[in-house]
């Protein structure tokens, strides 16, 4: 389509008030809505025989009955716990909730039923029942297994003894009693469970349903006990070990005590004598010490020379008498001196001989002391060990003896709150529920199919589905008659047509864009640039033209076959004959022509028309109608040579040349053309018309087909001057949300 008939049709558009439709998507949400609209009473119709049929097909499953036993855990904090598990006193959680709500769909505690009740040998429920069960997840799992039957092949064949096939029965009742159980928690943080089964008989969900809550109690106090036998037995082990190591540790304190190094006695003499030792040891260091100071001083001074101040510092420390004489140059004094110094030396070895006897004995009391307190401190650990050893064994003895009586007062920790009673009004099935669901689900179904064939259809039914096709405003339409096909009817009936399809004949006539009126007025007889291209040397007669009558010629176009463009084409010329114009409708249709039984051409009588155009006139037909005739040029093409023939002589400058014959001899001349997309001549007998008028079939023509339409047009240089709806359903057009065509 070109930008040229895209501005034309924008102000079309503008014009007839459609310019708001121009946003795709509000033109798409508004054709889904009107869609959803046209087909809301047959959804709603086919949702209720749907629901109908569904409630009748309930009658067929089986009636079963549901009962449902609740158990809650106690949540009641214990404060007393001497006769309670040692867990007592915890609150729950939701972990604790949760896991018991694991431990009451455990397949354990539903073999128990199952054994309990011997519910193997109950066809419901081990596998040899075949009634029908309604329910979408029995629905689901039916096919499943069907499938997996079908794609495992047949196994059928029973493999084993009978022993294997008592425990795949046994098997297939605990699956089935799985599925016929529901137990779910009531609240989310509440600690009360509902236990609900299903079965044929309401007596035995009640029994299947309080069997379930009696053995989840039962499973709870066994699995305490084991708890308590099992603490119990390690108890009495350790108890034992107890024991064992209280002899022991009795025995190693009379060993110990026994083995004792020193008497009370004894040891307080020898620490009295260690202290003793202390003290002259300590008495004598000191002497040493001062000693050792005043001998090295005198020998400081006399090795300095100074020999009077060692002898005064001799008398001072009372090593020289006081007496002695003041020359230091005395012999008798310095004699005297070294004397004492010699006197001083000799105590100095005697003392250091003493310090190291005083040393060794203050070790040897030492390292008695420390032997006898190495052994009072094995002594004392023995005794702590001994204590503490018999306070556990107190202790585990008490809680023996408790743990012993407490099997008599184990409680489960869960109560049975409410019993499965025997139901009245059946469970399954829920026809109701089932005829309501199934309605509502053909309604969702048939608006989402209708919405997705609304979003993908490409046929044109609204004046905007068209004018965008085309770029071509739309003119008119022409109403489907459903009474007699009118092509069929013109010929049978003398001519007449259906009155309202008459009515809408003269509206088209009526309309601007086919201007048949204006053409006569303005006096506009010639052809296009191509008509005048062929007609420059037909015959060798370069100066003929058309007559000045002002004949005009209309080309129908469409882009298939079955588009009403015959019918349409008859229409025009009936109301042109009417209006007393002579009119003349030649047929082109080479493909799908309507008017095969009123030719009567040969192979030869058609090769001599065509080499003589003139000779055409002799086999135009006259219809019922006054003023109407058609030359069926395409008529009777039984044979590919016809059909050759005839599409030559269309693309050929003799055509124009019987044009321009014909055209002294009428005021109307309408050309019905082959579809656009099935000849190539269509394009060319397009371009020698004065107006082209496009037909295409309502809500039946797809839009890529008149997209290609309009580029096999527009490659021609040729733009459709007027665009109709043909074979418009007019009750269904209201429909659609479009006023022109309602």
């Amino acid at each position: 389509m070109t930008d040229q008939y895209r501005r034309g049709l924008d102000v079309e558009l503008s014009g007839t008030g459609l310019a708001s439709a121009g946003d795709p998507e509000l033109r798409t949400l508004s054709n889904i809505a009107w869609a959803i609209r046209r087909s809301l009473p047959w959804i709603i119709a086919m949702g209720f025989v749907g629901a109908v049929i569904a409630y009748i097909f309930t009658y067929t499953s089986d009636t079963r009955y549901t009962s449902s036993a609740k158990v809650m855990m106690e949540t009641r904090v214990q404060t007393e716990t001497q006769f309670t598990p040692y867990v007592s006193g915890l609150p729950l959680s939701l972990t604790s909730l949760e896991s018991e709500l694991e431990l009451l769909r455990s397949t354990d505690l539903i073999e128990g039923v199952v054994d309990r009740m011997q519910l193997y040998l109950d066809p419901e429920f081990s596998g040899e029942d075949t009634s029908i069960n309604l329910s979408p997840i029995a629905l689901a799992r039916s096919l499943k297994n069907s499938l997996v039957d079908a794609l495992s092949g047949d196994n059928d064949e029973v493999v084993g003894s009978d022993s294997s096939a008592e425990e795949l029965a046994r098997e297939t009742t605990i699956e089935n009693l799985l599925k016929s159980t529901r137990i779910e928690q009531i609240g989310d943080i509440s600690a009360v469970y509902q236990i609900r089964v299903t079965a044929k008989s309401p007596q035995k969900a009640a029994d299947i349903a309080n069997s379930l809550a009696s053995e989840y109690l039962s499973n709870l106090t066994t699995m305490k006990r084991n708890d308590l036998v099992q603490s119990q037995s390690w108890l009495t082990t350790r108890i034992g070990h107890l024991r064992d190591d209280l002899n022991k540790l009795s025995s190693d304190l009379e060993t110990h005590s026994i083995e004792i190094p020193y008497s009370p006695d004894e040891y307080a003499t020898i620490k009295a004598q260690r202290i003793k030792a202390e003290r002259r040891a300590q008495l004598v260091e000191n002497e040493l010490a001062r000693i050792k100071e005043q001998t090295s001083a005198i020998h400081t001074l006399r090795a300095q020379g100074k020999s009077q101040e060692a002898i005064d510092f001799a008398k001072k420390i009372g090593l020289l008498p006081p007496d002695l004489g003041q020359d230091p140059n005395t012999e008798e004094a310095l004699k005297r001196l070294s004397a004492a110094q010699d006197i001083a030396e000799k105590r100095v070895e005697q003392l250091d001989d003493q310090l190291n006897d005083l040393n060794r004995s203050i070790e040897v009391f030492r390292a008695q002391q420390a032997e006898q307190v190495q052994h009072d401190s094995v002594t004392k650990r023995i005794e702590n060990e001994i204590l503490v050893t018999e306070a556990i064994y107190r202790d585990f003895v008490s809680q023996l003896g408790r743990r012993a009586e407490q099997g008599d007062y184990l409680d489960a920790g869960a109560h049975l709150i409410e019993r499965a009673r025997v139901s009245v009004d059946p469970s399954e099935p829920k026809r109701s529920q089932t005829s309501i669901g199934v309605m509502f689900m053909i309604i969702f179904a048939g608006l989402g199919w209708t919405v997705m064939r609304e979003i993908f259809q490409k046929r044109l039914r609204t004046t905007y589905e068209f004018e965008g096709a085309t770029g071509v405003k739309l003119s008119a339409i022409l109403p489907e008659i459903k009474n007699a096909p009118q092509f069929e009817a013109f010929f049978t009936n003398d001519g007449k047509l259906d009155p309202e399809f008459v009515r809408y004949g003269k509206k088209l006539l009526a309309s601007s864009d086919v201007g048949l009126r204006s053409l006569r007025q303005q006096g506009e007889p010639s052809f296009s640039q191509a008509v005048e291209f062929f007609s420059k040397s037909l015959d060798g007669k370069p100066n003929q033209s058309f007559s000045n009558n002002g004949c005009v010629i209309f080309s129908g176009a469409s882009a298939l076959p079955d588009e009403g463009k015959t019918s349409s084409l008859l229409l025009i010329g009936s109301v042109c004959a009417k209006t007393k114009f002579r009119t003349l409708i030649i047929d082109c249709d080479t493909v799908a022509s309507a008017y095969r039984d009123l030719s009567k051409l040969s192979v030869d009588e058609l090769k001599y028309c065509t080499a003589n155009p003139s000779s055409f006139q002799e086999h135009i037909v006259a219809t019922p109608q006054d003023g109407l005739d058609i030359l069926p040029l395409a008529g009777n093409l039984d044979s590919e040579t016809k059909v050759s023939l005839v599409e030559e002589f269309l693309r050929s400058p003799a055509f124009i040349n019987l044009l321009i014959t014909l055209s002294d001899m009428y005021e109307v001349i309408l050309l019905d053309t082959p579809p656009l997309l099935a000849a190539v001549e269509s394009a060319y007998l397009s371009q020698i018309s004065q107006r082209v008028i496009l037909f295409t079939r309502w809500n039946d023509t797809h839009r890529n087909s008149v997209f290609q339409a309009i580029r096999e047009l527009e490659n021609a240089d040729v733009r459709p001057a007027a665009l109709v709806a043909t074979r418009v359903d007019l009750k269904r057009a209201k429909k659609y949300g479009d006023p022109n065509l309602g």
